[in-house]
């Protein structure tokens, strides 16, 4: 399994890890553009302090930086750099650039060494860990990638003090995502506190929480053929709502508490969630400043959208819901009568 190190102030120990693993050659940033400025290229300095020669692409911030014609652009700049197959990748910034330089990673020279250093919560507790690597098409979110775990995912809490609230927020959602899948306990704690309580502290104990049920889950599960689609709760309806406003408008974090209220829409029409779990998420959400509805967009966009989702089998919706808080299931047989149906319901008129 990947190396993951987590705590605040923690980047001086990246370098010991990177020994760790052999990688002593030259080493690729590839970063957001906005997380170098915010941090003043200090990742450079440690890691030079350390011995290491460090060249830094920046990467404009947002989605729309993840697809193809930008991968091109950095496959371009290796090979410019002479880049040789035992050096390493290091992404350095939120999901999308994971996403995006664990891609390159995994593909040019066929392979070279990646380490993760996420800088935001959804990349620290979920999308750095577990080798999801990929990038988007029009048609749809993450459609051309490769599983491609990292040497070591390096995650230091202390640059989510750098975020704005709305994007911790955002992160926020998976924390309550993971929690409701798997850690009641969590989630009554969850449900106790509210922005104002996201210190520095509590980010520290629940980080490395939800740390370990991702490594729990993918060591179960590397390549998603069982058990590993349970993390995509919330991620059917909220993937399929970024494609169709052009992952323009909402964040990440954002698309998938919209996600999971329909999912529980979904799970409360069929009988298998009861109403005061059904309450109690719908009340967390919206407590968290996250939203319950979407604007601007025709629901058919994102029921098209949805039929591209990665879970499908045979042309089936594989759809994660919930029986209760903790006990989640995967369900094919939603019919699209009320997938349509709670898309209208999730519709701000």
């Amino acid at each position: 399994m990947e190396e993951a190190i987590v705590g605040r102030d923690i980047l001086p120990e990246l370098a010991g890890a990177l020994a760790r693993h052999g990688i002593d050659g030259r080493l690729f940033v590839i970063a957001d553009e906005r997380v170098v400025a915010r941090t003043q290229n200090k990742l450079s300095e440690t890691l030079a302090a350390s011995g290491y020669t460090v060249a830094t692409y920046p990467v404009a911030a947002g989605e729309a930086s993840k697809n193809l014609r930008q991968a091109e652009r950095i496959y371009h700049w290796l090979a410019e750099q002479r880049a040789e197959r035992k050096e390493a990748v290091l992404a350095f910034g939120g999901g999308v650039i994971g996403d995006l330089a664990g891609f390159v990673a995994a593909t040019y020279l066929r392979g070279m060494p990646l380490v993760q250093i996420p800088t935001t919560l959804v990349a620290q507790i979920d999308s750095s860990i577990g080798g999801k690597v990929a990038v988007d098409l029009p048609e749809g979110k993450n459609l051309v990638g490769a599983f491609y775990p990292s040497l070591v995912t390096c995650i230091d809490i202390s640059f989510l003090e750098t975020l704005s609230q709305r994007d911790l927020l955002a992160g926020w959602a998976e924390v309550i995502k993971t929690a409701l899948l798997f850690d009641a306990p969590l989630f009554n704690e969850i449900a106790a506190r509210g922005p104002a309580d996201l210190t520095p502290e509590f980010l520290l104990e629940v980080v490395p929480r939800c740390v370990r049920w991702k490594q729990k889950v993918v060591a179960e599960d590397p390549k998603e053929q069982g058990i590993r689609a349970l993390l995509n709760y919330g991620h059917t309806i909220g993937h399929a709502l970024e494609a169709a406003t052009g992952y323009q408008t909402y964040l990440h974090g954002e698309a998938v508490a919209i996600g999971m209220h329909g999912a529980a829409r979904i799970a409360k029409h069929l009988g298998l969630l009861g109403q005061e779990a059904f309450e109690k998420q719908q009340a967390v959400i919206a407590q968290y400043n996250l939203p319950l509805q979407y604007a601007a967009v025709d629901p058919a966009a994102i029921h098209d959208a949805i039929a591209l989702d990665k879970k499908n089998r045979q042309g089936k919706v594989r759809w994660i819901l919930l029986d209760d808080i903790g006990k989640p299931r995967i369900e094919s047989g939603v019919p699209q009568t009320l997938v349509r149906q709670v898309l209208q319901e999730l519709r701000q008129h």
